[in-house]
């Protein structure tokens, strides 16, 4: 069976939210540092130390995986809800008029999709940019304060 053009499975595996916390995994990311700088100390310490929060970034990764996921699965629902008529109106025709007027619906419907899933993306990245500069803010100010 040929996999449709439109099947995002691949996609989703990339955000699937328990592979995303092993890439943000403290522990790995520590190792990973010692061994391209084989001069830095043992970190085992300063992870114990920081368990709690390296734990509840991972969660926030996690959770921020979860919604990408779920905003590529509404994407493509709206792709989906979109494009059936069209889908419909080419599957039922059977003159050339017909099958033209099914082309062009299905060009329109594309066309649309598209332009929706675009405009949902564009505002998750927008809420992302609001996010990251308003934590960003929070650390330099924080960093401000003890370097005091």
């Amino acid at each position: 069976m040929t996999k449709t053009p439109f099947d995002m499975s691949d996609m989703f595996k990339a955000f699937n939210p328990e592979a995303m916390s092993k890439v943000f995994d403290p522990s790995e990311m520590m190792k990973s540092l010692q061994q391209t700088h084989k001069g830095m100390p043992d970190l085992s310490a300063f992870i114990e130390t920081n368990q709690r929060n390296f734990e509840a970034m991972a969660e926030a990764n996690k959770a921020a995986a979860e919604g990408y996921r779920d905003m590529l699965a509404k994407q493509m629902e709206i792709f989906q809800s979109a494009i059936e008529p069209a889908q419909q109106k080419l599957k039922d025709a059977g003159d050339p008029a017909t099958i033209q007027a099914g082309t062009e619906a299905m060009n329109e419907a594309v066309e649309q999709a598209l332009s929706l899933m675009q405009k949902m993306a564009e505002a998750t990245r927008e809420a992302n940019e609001k996010a990251f500069e308003s934590i960003k803010d929070q650390a330099e100010n924080m960093m401000g304060s003890k370097g005091s």
